[in-house]
């Protein structure tokens, strides 16, 4: 990291960013820029890891609490809208869905106020927002009518988008590019080099710069170490090679994460593969819980006892293995049972029941 940018951060007082890659030191940077500043300064991030990370490297750097705020866009918004319920005529404390977008809005207009503008003067010097490349557009009006009041540096990847908040993320051509100044760039992969993987680090830099230039990534020829290249079907969830190459991992003492492309579709596909491998993966779901509100709206729903029952049944299926194997034939049914001495799992058919 260039050892003046988080000095030209605190100093910058106008609309800025800084093109910031994952694990390239943009936390340190935040917190380095915010101790150097004479006043107190607003931190927004989009998730409470987010938040949580960046406390910590403040905490780290010993940082004095008073110095800054932290906290996500969506928080912030919600909290300063109830703040004035009158004026900003809103007053739900839990919004879902598209309702956070008109918070958004509500947020955007109330900072047009003179009271609310003298409000945010005196309780902050400056504003940060991190994650830049996952603002929706109406968070982006949000932090434009920020920027007319305090100096704004904004931090991202715009290659590195993925969070789906169910909206598209801004695009920066537009957004960005034309209206706020580039302040630096962060070029160093400081993750991968303090865990002694320099030459990963190098490599995710290359295929990085290949990639913004809508380049492919060269995998036929030599790798790093670290990096290795299988052909599988990606459809055939029998094929002995395709899962070797995770239970070749279950000898790695670290965190393992296998990931698949990001949509629906991909989704059911790891849910499968995990299936597949006899519970030695995991397959993680998205922060909504979308599969476990739809879950609850069926059984919330259940004309019967007997509906209710199949559709648990139906969504253990889809979190464990061999359900089907430990239940009584009148369970899958979805009726009652009485036990025999064939039955398998009794004190479950007693839940059942």
């Amino acid at each position: 990291m260039d050892d003046e940018l988080p000095k030209v951060l605190a100093n910058f007082n106008g609309k800025g960013y800084v093109i910031a890659p994952a694990g390239y030191g943009k936390t340190h940077l935040i917190a380095r820029a915010v101790q150097a500043a004479s006043r107190r300064q607003l931190v927004l991030t989009h998730t409470y890891a987010g938040v949580n990370a960046i406390k910590r490297k403040m905490q780290l750097l010993r940082i004095p609490p008073a110095q800054y705020q932290i906290d996500t866009i969506a928080s912030w918004a919600l909290r300063t809208c109830l703040y004035f319920p009158k004026t900003s005529k809103w007053k739900k404390e839990h919004p879902s869905g598209k309702e956070w977008g008109k918070l958004y809005e509500a947020c955007a207009a109330l900072l047009n106020r003179p009271f609310v503008q003298h409000m945010i003067k005196c309780s902050y010097a400056g504003v940060y927002v991190d994650e830049y490349q996952d603002c929706s557009d109406q968070q982006h009006k949000l932090v434009e009518a920020l920027a007319q009041l305090l100096p704004c540096r904004l931090l991202g990847d715009p290659m590195q988008a993925i969070f789906d908040f169910g909206q598209q993320p801004i695009d920066w051509n537009t957004a960005v590019y034309p209206n706020y100044q580039l302040l630096g760039e962060l070029k160093t992969p400081w993750r991968w080099k303090l865990a002694g993987a320099d030459e990963l680090g190098q490599w995710l830099s290359q295929a990085r710069a290949l990639l913004a230039e809508d380049k492919k990534i060269p995998l036929a020829g030599p790798l790093p170490n670290g990096v290795r290249r299988y052909s599988v079907d990606l459809n055939d969830f029998s094929n002995k090679k395709r899962l070797s190459v995770f239970y070749d991992h279950l000898k790695n003492q670290a965190s393992v994460i296998a990931i698949h492309a990001g949509d629906q579709k991909s989704k059911n596909k790891t849910h499968k593969l995990a299936q597949s491998m006899a519970g030695k993966f995991s397959s993680l779901e998205e922060v909504e819980g979308k599969d476990l509100h739809r879950f609850i709206k069926k059984i919330d729903g259940a004309k019967s006892a007997g509906e209710r029952l199949r559709s648990v049944i139906d969504f253990c299926k889809t979190c464990c293995n061999a359900v089907d194997g430990v239940l009584a034939a009148a369970t899958k049914k979805g009726q009652e049972g009485k036990a025999t001495r064939a039955t398998k799992c009794p004190e479950i058919l007693e839940v059942a029941n």
